[in-house]
């Protein structure tokens, strides 16, 4: 090969970790892997390879029948291995075909090939995004152009968006035609080993770069953690906190938005064992399942265990959930914020929830007084609350406005008040609740501002002394204010809300506000708790 005009190679490459101080400490000993030092010029490294034998295919097994054995020498096999070479006191990897299976699972930086994307590329010209976006759900999204286009044509929410991968046009074209970024660097370049490592150098100085900060400044605000090592000692830590009865910033919660009158309640199941039906689900009723010896549970315990949903109709269970999915915690390690939500850690910047909660304090206390919540249900509370003062409430909880699509089902507000209060209603069971509630207050805002039909189907159910002067007119915005009534047994303001919780409740009310709606937070003193005093093992 030609060092003049040297060939074209797709190269997938990886920064290892500042503990690797040799190649042989990234690889993964348990598989059969031979090793082949390499020397150049200017270099030396380390190959390592997986010898794989050629299989046939599954498929062969449908076909053969019918075709004797004229597919016989139809063979399948995978390549794996991978470079490693140190450039300045770091190691890389340079991965070929399965070549990431022969590393071990800890041994890489997670954000190299983002971060060094993200510092090279032109942002008017990138391809394609992925990403997860924290909702009512969590959401993982990827938006791909038909050509290279503008950062802001992919619609990019900063403040609920976590950035995965992206693929764009590098403003240096020695890095090729196109860059893929992930844990990885991906590219496409006239290449030789000679030339690795003025490669390698030029990839370590973009990753230190922080020039991403400019365009992609919101990239840091959160990171989804894939380190086995850290989710282990994270996992470690919240089995402390639970052992312990610490239960500060840790509730199990519904993780799911679920239709509360369709369920009469929720069990706790181990192997073939379950509990009673509760109204709720807690730490206290969980330790009451597991017979109060929370003190000796283990991770592999909320991996296997289960939340039943029941039936209220037929008394079975619905659906279920792994007691791990249901932990929401927030904590700190070694001066790093981390929270655990729907199964999966993420590291939180302290600057963003700082700023997070500086901006939660502007939004006002509602003036309206609402009675405690002492309900099992919310379709109860929400009618004992307009039958104490029924010229001036009027229930609109669960009369669904059928609008938008054959199946699209919108609620305009809990209670409407004729001095035109919409209020929202929910008891707090966890983040996916209240942040369900949040969005649910501000796509009814935007319906009544700017849909004169949906504003005509709300018309239709209101009784005279609450109905709209004129649906045909865009309303006035200022005229409104919706209320956000959060019960809840242990919280009384908005810093208290998971952090989840709180991007969500920001993003409703910076968009109302916005639009011109007045926007208003109470919170409803429940007693409501999970029944766990019953609590106890049935088969």
């Amino acid at each position: 090969m030609s060092k003049s005009c040297p060939k074209k190679h797709s190269l997938n490459i990886m920064l290892l970790k500042e503990n690797i101080k040799s190649a042989e400490d990234a690889i993964n000993q348990s598989q059969n892997i031979v090793s082949q030092k390499i020397v150049g010029e200017n270099f030396t490294g380390y190959l390592f390879y997986k010898i794989s034998y050629p299989n046939q295919p599954n498929w062969i097994n449908l076909l053969e029948p019918y075709c004797g054995d004229i597919l016989n020498n139809l063979k399948n096999s995978s390549t794996s291995a991978v470079f490693i070479i140190e450039t300045e006191d770091r190691y890389f990897s340079i991965n070929f075909g399965y070549g990431r299976a022969i590393l071990k699972t800890d041994c890489y930086v997670e954000n190299f090939g983002l971060r060094v994307t993200l510092n090279s590329i032109d942002t008017t010209k990138i391809r394609t995004i992925d990403r997860g976006r924290i909702d009512t759900v969590f959401k993982q999204e990827r938006s791909q152009t038909s050509i290279d286009t503008d950062i802001g044509n992919f619609e990019i929410d900063k403040e609920q968006d976590i950035l995965k991968s992206i693929t764009g046009i590098p403003n240096d074209d020695t890095l090729g035609n196109k860059l893929t970024g992930k844990e990885s660097l991906k590219l496409n370049i006239s290449f030789s080993l000679e030339q690795v490592v003025p490669l390698l150098k030029k990839l370590k100085t973009l990753y230190e770069s922080d020039n991403y900060k400019k365009d992609f400044y919101w990239i840091d605000h959160f990171r989804e953690i894939k380190n086995k090592s850290l989710k282990n000692k994270l996992n470690e830590l919240l089995i402390n906190k639970i052992q312990t009865n610490n239960f500060e910033k840790i509730w199990l919660v519904i993780p799911e938005i679920i239709d509360w009158s369709q369920i009469e309640g929720f069990k706790y199941k181990r192997n073939k064992k379950q509990g009673e039906t509760l109204e709720d689900i807690s730490w206290e009723s969980y330790s009451s399942f597991y017979q109060n010896t929370l003190t000796e549970i283990k991770i592999n315990n909320l991996k296997n265990d289960q939340v039943l949903v029941i039936s209220e109709t037929s008394g079975q269970a619905l659906f279920s959930w792994k007691i791990y999915k249901c932990i929401y915690c927030e904590l700190e390690y070694e001066n790093k914020n981390y929270v655990l939500n729907n199964n999966q850690w993420y590291q939180v910047d302290v600057d963003f929830i700082d700023e997070l909660n500086s901006f939660l304090e502007r939004i006002p206390n509602s003036d309206i007084k609402l009675p405690e919540y002492l309900e099992k249900k919310e379709a109860e509370y929400n009618q004992k609350v307009c039958n104490t003062n029924s010229d001036n409430y009027c229930l609109m909880d669960r009369n669904m406005i059928h609008h938008g699509g054959k199946n699209s089902k919108i609620e305009f507000c809990d209670i409407y008040t004729r001095d035109k209060h919409l209020i929202h209603v929910k008891r707090d069971t966890g983040s996916n609740t209240l942040s369900h509630l949040f969005a649910q207050g501000r796509i009814s805002a935007e319906l009544l501002l700017f849909d004169e039909e949906f504003r005509k189907k709300v018309n239709a159910k209101l009784p005279p002394s609450h109905k709209f002067e004129n649906v045909n007119e865009k309303p006035n915005a200022k005229d409104f204010e919706i209320i956000y009534a959060i019960a809840s047994h242990n919280k009384t303001n908005q810093k208290e809300l998971p952090l989840f919780s709180k991007i969500n409740l920001r993003n409703a009310f910076k968009v109302c506000d916005q639009w011109g709606f007045k926007v208003s937070l109470i919170f409803i003193k429940s007693t409501i708790e999970p029944e766990s005093k019953k609590q106890k093992v049935e088969d």
